[in-house]
């Protein structure tokens, strides 16, 4: 990993020396802070996001997208740099062939909201209210294939799988709050976890074939690979000194995957999008009990359609929310309206999502403000109802004021 990040640095004091001579460069400067109601604390995040291309000849070229973050959010590291992308890309060397081969983001999948498709990034731990998560860049190769001009065959290999990875004081929390409990009432007191990552050495690779028909898109896709989040493999507790090892890893599994985009029938304008997964996992026992035995289904099916007085309506469906895998898949259903005032540039925006199971919701409301066409702030609510047990219950940590501001150039 050191390696890894000594390489991408490399890459990226090379961009930045050679933007003065050749290149095209293009960034955003974003500044987030809230205020947390369940800690009643504010957290500030500034994060500025660098995206370079060079075009060495008409087939081949580079590209490449940094991330440089600080933040003062309690549990995260305070300073983040990462390659979203980073990668040397040709056009045509083979006729027909497109290449890409580096830190790559590789996005499967048509549904706007945690495509069950989308295996091949890890992303943070956290979920971002009205937007999609920040995922990192991953080593490996992008191949793809055109059959013809309405058909191409993509292959994607990584040659070591990249999970998604928790901060250290979070996971102990959380692993802390889950299974100190359990052992009380067993009679034993347990204070403190101890975390060993078992991370799978193997590869993770997938295949997607694809076609362009009249009115839709749709593709059928195969991945072979893990889990990103991380399963309890083994738990032992220590009575003499309360502490709780724990060893966690990545079970494999196997993704057949449909996904699907295109008008929605019978009305105009609208454009119907979605994700269906049938997922083969490795069986996971803890302590006896099944975690991972049966396979499964995730999917995540929406429409999206903007109104004669430009209201944007986005309502979708979803079977398993990011965090679920297994028998815990649940349904939800979530709704975006976006409503610009007119003769202003004010934009109030609502996200909602509902649980289908317990009916515990998370609501956002906000408003953005454009002031030029490359600044833009925004300011909203998050409210979560449902008790702590209740499926988006748990989320009540994401309720706050947050204020929002992005710059590019």
């Amino acid at each position: 990993m050191e390696k890894s990040k000594t390489f991408i640095f490399i890459i990226f004091l090379i961009l930045i020396t050679t933007y003065a001579y050749a290149g095209e460069f293009s960034g955003t400067f974003t500044y987030t802070g809230g205020y947390n109601l369940q800690t009643n604390k504010l957290n500030n995040t500034l994060k500025l996001e660098l995206k370079y291309t060079e075009n060495f000849t008409d087939e081949l070229f580079v590209e490449g997208d940094f991330v440089l973050k600080y933040t003062d959010k309690p549990f995260a590291p305070p300073f983040i740099f990462m390659p979203k992308e980073a990668y040397l890309g040709a056009y045509d060397l083979i006729s027909n062939l497109d290449l890409r081969a580096g830190f790559l983001i590789i996005s499967w999948g048509a549904s706007d909201m945690f495509s069950p498709l989308d295996n091949f990034n890890p992303i943070p731990p956290e979920m971002s209210i009205g937007s999609l998560p920040e995922k990192r860049g991953v080593l490996g190769v992008d191949a793809t294939y055109y059959i013809d001009d309405d058909t191409y065959l993509q292959v994607v290999y990584l040659p070591k799988f990249a999970p998604s990875m928790m901060p250290p004081e979070a996971e102990e929390n959380m692993y802390l709050g889950m299974f100190a409990p359990q052992f009380a009432s067993q009679g034993i007191n347990i204070t403190s976890v101890n975390i060993t990552h078992n991370t799978p050495q193997g590869p993770a690779w997938g295949i997607k074939l694809a076609r362009s028909f009249e009115s839709f898109d749709a593709a059928l896709s195969y991945y072979n690979g893990y889990y990103m989040s991380s399963f309890v493999h083994s738990m032992v507790p220590d009575p003499a000194t309360g502490t709780l090892d724990l060893t966690l890893s990545n079970p494999k599994k196997q993704v057949f995957g449909l996904e699907f985009q295109g008008d929605f029938p019978g009305i105009e304008g609208a454009t119907l999008r979605g994700d269906i997964a049938y997922i083969i996992p490795q069986p996971w026992q803890l302590n006896g009990q099944d975690v991972l035995k049966d396979p499964y289904v995730k999917a995540s099916i929406g429409a999206d359609y903007k109104t004669s007085s430009d209201l944007y309506i986005n309502l979708g469906y979803m079977y398993g929310f990011m965090t679920e895998e297994g028998d815990k898949c649940s349904p939800y259903m979530y709704l975006i309206l976006k409503q610009p005032i007119k003769d202003t540039d004010l934009t109030p925006i609502y996200t909602g999502l509902i649980s289908l199971k317990d009916g515990s919701m998370l609501h956002s409301i906000g408003v953005e403000y454009k002031v030029t066409d490359d600044l833009s702030i925004t300011l909203s609510y998050v409210k979560v109802l449902g008790d702590d047990t209740s499926k988006l219950g748990a989320m009540k940590r994401a309720e706050g004021i947050y204020l929002s501001g992005e710059w590019s150039f």
